[in-house]
């Protein structure tokens, strides 16, 4: 049996091979504003109603409502050309979750002391499916830096703040996840070279190599972790040499280290972590 009403539709309990209880419920109007806001988040340029209406596949008609909508509540922001793009509220959503509240919280102090000691900008990145999201970012106090914007998101084995992440995943997820990489084409190297970059990783407690990303920058990422001694986190620090610049790269990694160790402290981390499991930022 179905109800619908309107742009609702919900489908009746059904039941699986063994018989226990499956809901399946479909919600049109809730999929057409996910699918706008999926849409608009991949794109960099504002766009107007008949832009997203043929992005999407679907009529101007359909989606008007949900426009409207998002418009009113914020999600959306229109132009004077009536052309429309994202606003930051997902982004501050996001950073209302309890998890990553308190992650940024006992960061950002740690990290503020971190570019005074060491003249290089650092962030902190979470894994999110596939690609790594930046949470938080502070800038070297030198005139030239590099920086990276934040509510920025990186392909997983693009940056070493992915690599990080991804060796402290199970071993299980951990394959599922490079096979997906791998599909995608994404990954830059075979299945047995990243193996051994991740191999790496875990022998040493953290990465320092060449950005794949920026030419010149050596990035040095290191683990955080939480009360269960799970990596919930990358911290990176995108080396840039220059004159100004008073610290060497092994005396960075050693201070990126003493802050990875003073955050995951505040998160409730063990003293000896160990080799521990990662966690996806859906789940924090």
């Amino acid at each position: 049996m179905s109800v619908a009403e309107g742009d609702f539709a919900i489908e009746g309990e059904d039941t699986d091979a063994a018989g226990e209880a499956r809901r399946d419920y479909k919600v049109p109007a809730a999929e057409k504003a996910l699918d706008i806001l999926e849409y608009m988040a991949a794109r960099n340029e504002d766009l107007t109603q008949t832009e997203i209406s043929a992005g999407l596949g679907r009529s101007i008609h359909e989606i008007y409502r949900v426009i409207q909508l998002l418009e009113g509540r914020g999600y959306l922001i229109r132009t004077r050309a009536d052309r429309y793009r994202l606003s930051l509220k997902l982004f501050e959503l996001a950073h209302m979750h309890p998890p990553v509240n308190r992650l940024v919280d006992a960061a950002l102090p740690v990290l503020r002391g971190l570019v005074g000691g060491t003249d290089q900008s650092c962030h902190l990145v979470v894994l999110r499916g596939s690609t790594v999201l930046v949470v938080l970012q502070v800038d070297s106090p030198l005139p030239m830096r590099y920086s990276v914007a934040l509510g920025s998101h990186f392909p997983v084995l693009e940056t070493s703040s992915g690599a990080v992440l991804l060796s402290a995943l199970p071993p299980a997820e951990r394959e599922a996840l490079v096979s997906e990489v791998l599909a995608s084409g994404e990954a830059g190297a075979g299945r047995e070279e990243i193996a051994a970059r991740l191999g790496e990783i875990e022998r040493l407690g953290h990465e320092m190599r060449a950005s794949l990303a920026v030419e010149g920058c050596t990035n040095i990422s290191v683990p955080i972790r939480d009360h269960i001694g799970a990596t919930v986190a990358a911290l990176t620090v995108p080396y840039l040499p220059q004159k100004q610049a008073r610290f060497d790269k092994a005396s960075v990694l050693a201070s990126a280290r003493a802050a990875a160790n003073e955050i995951s402290r505040a998160l409730g981390a063990p003293e000896a972590a160990g080799r521990n499991r990662a966690v996806r930022a859906e789940s924090s």
